[in-house]
């Protein structure tokens, strides 16, 4: 029993989803300019269930699309490896995408259409856009900043310096799926995939995310240069290292484009995902 379910948490990448709903959290803190108590707990909650379930259904979906792939790249992964069906993985697919959809629409039409495009982008990145190398990894940096834009739909009269914000998770999650597509050239290769590693090389690849990654770092002086924290200090202590954990990863697959290079860095630059959320909750709070 404890295996089935260390095997759906590993399906639905618990981590990452929970990511997501946090970052929803976050993005109505931002929205709301650190007066997160003028939003109701229920849209809070939800906000959370929606980031969760929208995001657990697109991992889950992915490995569904993906389990030939995975045969190569990640035989010990829930699907190829047995532990879960097919059938239980479109079962989960379709309860987490009804759960997110349906609170979603608890705090309106508009926040329901962005869910639904977070799961519209989700899907068509699955099962279309996998293999299209740039274009797929646009879609999957687009979907996964997706909560900063559903805060915009839950707060009356938003912060919309939010879009900032928006901007820097964009370009990090863009240099990051490029960097897991070095780390997964030969599965990809199989499949007749056209990521950038691919078609124009590691190292070329390496460069991209490289300048993905610097655009998110110029970025962040921003909210402080205009005054978009409350509490600067705070902001900067948690961004700086970011910044640095960002470019650091980079720069490990820059000086050799390997897949455990790739595989160290895309796991390296998670934890700084993580923190630089944690920055920007902490920049809304009164310093």
């Amino acid at each position: 029993m404890l295996g089935k379910v260390k095997s759906c948490l590993r399906l639905i990448r618990a981590l990452n989803s929970v990511m997501v709903g946090f970052a929803v959290i976050v993005g109505i803190a931002i929205a709301a300019e650190g007066d997160i108590g003028r939003v109701p707990l229920a849209s809070l909650l939800s906000g959370f269930i929606v980031g969760f379930t929208i995001s657990a259904s697109s991992m889950i979906l992915n490995d569904i699309a993906d389990i030939e792939i995975d045969r190569i790249n990640e035989p010990g992964r829930p699907l190829p490896s047995g532990a879960i069906s097919l059938r239980t993985a479109w079962a989960c697919y379709y309860a987490c995408l009804i759960v997110g959809l349906s609170a979603s629409i608890t705090t309106g039409l508009d926040s329901f259409a962005v869910a639904l495009a977070g799961a519209i982008t989700g899907a068509v990145y699955d099962l279309r856009l996998k293999l299209s190398g740039l274009p797929g990894n646009i879609a999957v940096a687009f979907s996964t900043s997706l909560p900063l834009l559903y805060a915009l739909t839950v707060v009356e009269n938003a912060n919309r310096s939010l879009a900032v914000f928006w901007g820097m998770v964009f370009l990090s999650v863009l240099a990051r799926e490029i960097i897991k597509d070095i780390a997964d050239v030969e599965g990809d290769r199989a499949k007749n995939a056209r990521t950038l590693p691919i078609m124009h090389g590691a190292r070329t690849a390496s460069f991209a995310a490289l300048l993905a990654n610097i655009g998110a770092v110029c970025l962040s002086p921003i909210p402080l240069a205009y005054r978009m924290v409350r509490n600067p200090e705070g902001y900067a202590l948690f961004i700086l290292p970011v910044d640095a954990i960002l470019l650091y990863a980079s720069l490990l697959v820059v000086l050799r484009p390997s897949r455990v290079e790739a595989l160290k860095a895309k796991k390296i630059m998670l934890i700084a995902m993580l923190l630089g959320l944690i920055g920007f909750l902490v920049g809304t709070l009164p310093g």
